[in-house]
């Protein structure tokens, strides 16, 4: 028997209605397109809080180097001798007029001696966050400490100065006036104040001033010489060698054998008609006494009559002024020096200290140069291994030696690059960063100088408020501030 069921027009609707709810279920069900914008949602949630968090912490940075700065300048103010009010009011008065009332934690530490001021303050300021609340961080705690001494107790200084070839140079006068002078009549002017403002009649026996003169090579002197394990082969100057690895230390290791320098010049010399002259004004190692780095003196008079001298000649080598200038404020110089300086220095170099007390040794080194580190030839060692060799190099210089014997073509035969600007950049900056992690405050000068020679001065130093690049007209004014911030007012954190 057949069956027929018949579903009327309203059923066939229903089946057909079903079927399209199917489809647009499974067609949604496939369908990707909302997915992106689901993200993108969550995206920009994640974007504005972490937008949150920065504008959190450029407001927690902006406070805690304004709270530091308020800091300094309170202490500062506060440890000046000239000072008439009570210090711990000054830095109280300091932070409420700068808005940071209330953040000094317990009292200013103040102490006040015959010799000295010292005024130290520690703060905190804690900021509300406004966007990092989201991850649970309520506030930001921005600390700040500061200590100022007004005042001298014990001061070691070495003035590293150039006097390589272009301080020959006129200056460049800061107002744009015509030049009087050259960069080493600057220097002399220079370098003189300086030490008439360390070596006061007040500073007697506390201040200890050394000078390094250094151009391509640092003479330190045939007393010195004779106290270092040194190799020595000949008798026309006093300067040494280093390795490598001695460029990663402030100080001079006595366990080790070191080298003479050469002597010789490599800098060529010509007469008007173009031929090479037998010229040695500019040999590698300086020969003059008044060029001899000075060791802790308090000899005010020496250092001046020195000073006067000073001549240009050679190439640059700062890592060796700094290597140099360094080792006079480090321990392992103390014997050596002993008998050399002056009796009442016979305990110094001290050891080194972070400068955190009154009573501590500060060591501070001023670093100058008008230049950039130069390359740096030395004679193979085939050339310069008899007393004849010794003496004939000591005697004539290089290029005029090689056209004497027609072989000018062939020099590179007869001497090597011991340094070039990449090394000699490379060994400053390990010192610089030997000399700061070991308490030494570093200043640096650059005085007309090319733009990596600025670069490297600029890293070198302490902080950017320790480097300079002024004109040579300037240079005076800025030895003069360096030395009257080391003796009468610093900060010592």
């Amino acid at each position: 028997m057949n069956v027929r069921i018949s579903l009327g027009h309203q059923g066939k609707q229903t089946i057909k209605t079903r079927d399209v709810i199917a489809a647009r279920l499974r067609r949604f069900g496939r369908d990707e397109s909302g997915v992106m914008i689901v993200l993108t949602m969550l995206f920009l949630v994640l974007m504005m809080i972490m937008g949150g968090m920065a504008v959190d912490f450029m407001r927690f940075e902006s406070r805690r180097t304004m709270l530091q700065s308020v800091s300094d300048r309170a202490v500062l103010a506060a440890a000046d001798l000239d000072q008439d009010k009570v210090a711990a009011e000054v830095v109280i008065d300091y932070f409420e007029k700068a808005g940071f009332g209330g953040t000094i934690i317990g009292e200013p530490d103040v102490i006040d001696t015959p010799d000295y001021n010292s005024v130290g303050v520690n703060a905190r300021y804690e900021m509300n966050s406004i966007y990092l609340r989201l991850l649970g961080i309520d506030t930001l705690s921005a600390p700040a400490a500061a200590k100022a001494i007004a005042g001298v107790a014990n001061v070691e200084v070495s003035l590293v100065v150039d006097i390589s070839g272009s301080m020959k140079d006129p200056i460049i006068p800061s107002d744009g006036s015509p030049s009087t002078m050259s960069k080493i009549q600057a220097l002399r002017a220079a370098s003189t104040t300086f030490a008439e403002i360390m070596l006061t009649d007040a500073h007697v026996d506390n201040i200890s001033l050394s000078l390094v003169p250094y151009s391509e090579q640092v003479s330190i002197g045939s007393e010195l010489m004779a106290k270092l394990p040194v190799n020595v082969f000949h008798d026309y100057s006093d300067c040494i060698e280093f390795t490598n690895a001695n460029f990663g230390t402030t100080g001079i290791d006595m366990t080790q054998t070191y080298q003479q320098t050469q002597q010789f010049q490599f800098n060529p010399v010509r007469n008007n008609y173009g031929n090479y002259i037998n010229g040695m004004d500019m040999a590698l190692c300086p020969q003059d006494d008044f060029e001899q780095m000075v060791p802790l003196t308090q000899d005010l008079d020496t250092l001046k009559a020195n000073i006067a001298q000073l001549k240009p000649r050679s190439g640059t080598a700062m890592h060796l002024g700094m290597k140099w200038g360094l080792a006079l404020l480090d321990p392992s110089m103390r014997t050596p020096l002993n008998g050399i300086v002056d009796p009442v220095f016979a305990d110094r170099p001290v050891n080194y200290s972070l400068n955190t007390n009154p009573e501590d040794t500060q060591k501070v080194i001023v670093l100058m140069t008008d230049g950039q580190n130069s390359y740096s030839p030395r004679l193979v060692d085939s050339r310069y291994n008899s007393t004849t060799e010794y003496d004939r190099w000591a005697t004539k210089n290089l290029f005029y030696y090689l056209s004497q014997i027609g072989q000018v073509g062939y020099h590179s035969y007869y001497w090597y690059e011991k340094y070039t600007n990449t090394t000699s950049n490379f060994y400053l900056q390990q010192l610089c960063t030997s000399a700061k992690n070991n308490g030494v405050i570093v200043y640096s000068v650059a005085v007309e100088a090319p733009a990596d020679g600025i670069v490297q001065l600029a890293e070198c130093a302490s902080s950017a408020a320790h480097f300079f690049n002024v004109s040579g007209d300037e240079l005076e004014t800025v030895f003069g501030a360096i030395a009257k911030q080391v003796t009468e007012l610093r900060l010592s954190l």
